[in-house]
């Protein structure tokens, strides 16, 4: 078969996978599935599942016969301050190629998307689901949880910004990722049985760029005091474009192409501080208080879009400099990685570009040298040729073949406490793109990348 019938044929498939269709489905925040809890809820333990339902996912290109089982999981988890209960949902992928290793264990993987939205229906769980009205959100995800399945592996992916949709708690999503791994591997339709002592016959690992990397280092960090019962499963965690200090994110983007992240994440984090929302209350101007109502209504890529290049911090506030009041810089602060002495014990790789329009690869460095110091096992690799949306494509490989080597039990190049560091021109070795992807994976990838991203100029949330 030619390349470009190839190239066709993924554009085909693509196209497919966007607009793939059921009966139209009730957005979340009209959907009981979402919010409902059982007369006992308040004395389950975090992770127990709620209620199932088998569903129809979008298309994934190579995955038609046999066709991917699927189903949401709601589920219970803990709100930003630790205590209060909360509902959110996981969405399973389950190919049917998925198998035991030599070990007697299934492989699965928790991926985190790059969910940054403060809205109540641009919940992933929503937009993975094929009859949904928001298959832009989907799309961006397709092309790299596709790979993994190719592997035989089970994707768990979380709401993990909760039942407030909390863009920026970093607490609150640790909390729903580390849950929803709980109920995945509780789950009995997914087919993870358990052994002899009682233990599940699973490896876990933990996977997100962005966002959804957010997600994952926050998990990963608070893995060992909220979720010690996860240990003995989980295999590593891996992240990209890490943004470990909001503070330093809002600072560095302001006035620039990605200036709207400001409006989610104050909105995101009022959705989980009600203090918060009094002070944006009072102290957003009438182009704030529009601008946090459309971080409320509107997808992350319509805020993006909108608040493009502007002034956020000089010109939608009455204060001067809204990251100096001491209620946001506090609450910024309980939101940065790396501060209450905790630290990941899982094996964690971190992918990082020096030239970053989103998080300053400085505070990455930061954060490594505090993670290390505590004990943490880290392999890092800071890219020298990409930005923020180029290296969520050509780290992929890279990534990919690194959760392999976690779950085959193959050592780390970092050792407790003893970092690996590296700088390179690029982490993409396209000899390695194609045996670690596949020649119509990487095809796949890159195609979207040229054609929706660096062909038009657009940013990641456009």
């Amino acid at each position: 078969m030619s390349h470009t019938t190839n190239n066709v044929q993924g554009c085909l498939a693509w196209i497919k996978g966007i607009f793939s269709k059921e009966a139209g489905i009730p957005f979340p925040s009209k959907d009981p599935f979402y919010s409902e809890r059982p007369h006992n809820f308040t004395s389950l333990p975090a992770g127990a599942i709620l209620r199932s339902r088998q569903i129809s996912v979008i298309y994934f290109p190579g995955f038609d016969n046999p066709p991917l089982q699927a189903w949401q999981v709601a589920y219970k988890t803990t709100a930003q301050n630790g205590l209060t209960p909360q509902v959110t949902v996981l969405t399973i992928f389950r190919p049917s190629t998925a198998q035991p290793d030599s070990e007697g264990k299934y492989r699965i993987l928790a991926y985190g998307v790059k969910c940054d939205s403060a809205g109540t229906n641009f919940r992933t769980s929503y937009a993975l689901r094929a009859g949904n009205d928001y298959t832009p959100g989907a799309a961006s995800e397709q092309i790299f949880i596709a790979p993994c399945l190719d592997r035989g592996w089970i994707v768990v992916v979380s709401d993990y910004e909760s039942e407030t949709y909390a863009f920026g708690a970093g607490p609150q999503s640790a909390y729903a990722f580390l849950d929803s791994i709980r109920a995945a591997l509780a789950f009995e339709p997914m087919g993870v049985p358990k052994s002899e002592e009682g233990d599940y016959e699973a490896k876990v690992a933990m996977w997100g760029y962005s966002g959804g990397a957010l997600a994952v280092g926050w998990a990963a960090q608070q893995q060992p005091t909220y979720a010690p019962d996860l240990t003995k499963y989980l295999v590593g965690a891996s992240m990209g474009g890490l943004p470990s200090d909001l503070k330093a994110c809002a600072e560095f983007t302001n006035k620039q192409m990605s200036a709207g992240l400001i409006i989610g994440i104050m909105q995101g984090l009022a959705n989980a501080y009600p203090e918060l929302q009094t002070w944006l209350d009072k102290n957003a101007n009438k182009l704030g208080k529009a601008a946090l109502l459309m971080a409320l209504t509107k997808s992350f890529g319509a805020i993006m879009r909108e608040f493009r290049d502007i002034n956020i911090l000089g010109t939608y506030f009455d204060v001067p400099d809204p990251l100096e009041v001491e209620l946001i810089s506090s609450i910024m602060e309980e939101n940065k990685l790396g501060t209450k002495g905790q630290f990941p014990t899982t094996p964690c790789q971190v992918y990082q570009s020096l030239h970053d329009q989103v998080v300053p690869y400085k505070t990455t460095d930061d954060l490594m040298v505090v993670w290390s110091a505590r004990g943490a096992r880290i392999d890092y690799v800071r890219d020298q040729l990409s930005n923020h949306v180029v290296l969520c494509f050509t780290g992929t490989p890279s990534a990919i073949r690194w959760i392999q080597a976690r779950f085959e039990g193959e050592p780390t190049i970092g050792q407790p406490g003893k970092p690996s560091i590296e700088t390179v021109i690029t982490i993409l070795n396209t000899n390695d793109a194609s045996s670690t992807l596949g020649e119509q994976r990487k095809n796949e990838m890159y195609n979207l990348l040229e054609k929706q991203y660096i062909k038009s100029g657009l940013n990641w949330w456009t």
